[in-house]
């Protein structure tokens, strides 16, 4: 063996491709179609790949609103792909991991309701031969003291007395509804930062996690 043959030559580093939580979630799950496991012991113990009897499929595709590819022949997920899963599962509660699995998989984020702002409109509506209008009712029937008729005299010269009408309101959306929508936004945003702190240890092969995070506030512009 000639000493050029004897020397050794080092491997070549070990590249790891940067990705932000998100896009990482939406990798695993969406192409390469990472699962949950919703068995306790081996959530806990491991990421190994294991079959899956007809139930747990029907399961999975219950509680994710999506159906999962199990045909033969099928690939196994990235080792990387399954160990997030795992993070996932494991950071967080099954009701949140399963949010986050589902919206990663459609790549999609929570809808927090973009543009929207509580608006008067009529509570119905009445269609005749002169168009749509609103609805209009009585003010007698809110039993409000000082909503009285008015007292007029018509062309006989005999005192009548008309209904005081109004239009009834609503507000569409609620100011509550919006809130609520927003509110979910945040607690997945907040999801996220569960698993990106959990991941920026993990022993991922192929990614790095960094450190970016979609808006907290994007109805504000605030990060």
């Amino acid at each position: 063996m000639t000493a050029a043959a004897r020397i050794r030559v080092p491997p070549a580093p070990r590249t790891r491709r940067a990705m932000p939580v998100r896009e990482a979630l939406e990798w695993a799950f969406g192409t390469e179609c990472a699962r949950l496991d919703h068995d306790e012991i081996e959530a806990v113990g491991g990421t190994g790949w294991r079959p899956f009897g007809m139930e747990y499929v029907a399961l999975e595709r219950a509680q994710l609103g999506t159906r999962v590819d199990t045909s033969r022949g099928r690939s196994r997920p990235h080792d990387d792909a399954e160990l997030i899963a795992t993070v996932v599962r494991n950071v967080l509660p099954w009701y949140a991991a399963t949010l986050v699995a589902d919206l990663a998989r459609a790549g999609r984020t929570p809808d927090w309701m973009p543009d929207a702002r509580p608006r008067l409109k009529p509570e119905d509506w009445m269609v005749n031969r002169w168009g749509r209008h609103p609805k209009t009712a009585d003010a007698a029937t809110l039993g409000i003291e000082g909503w009285q008729p008015i007292p007029r005299r018509n062309r006989k010269g005999v005192i009548v007395q008309d209904a005081v009408r109004f239009t009834p309101c609503v507000w569409d959306p609620t100011p509550a509804r919006i809130a609520a929508a927003r509110r979910a936004y945040l607690d997945w945003w907040g999801y996220l930062l569960a698993v990106q702190a959990a991941l920026t240890g993990a022993d991922l092969i192929r990614i790095k996690i960094t450190r970016d995070m979609p808006p907290m506030r994007p109805w504000g512009g605030l990060r």
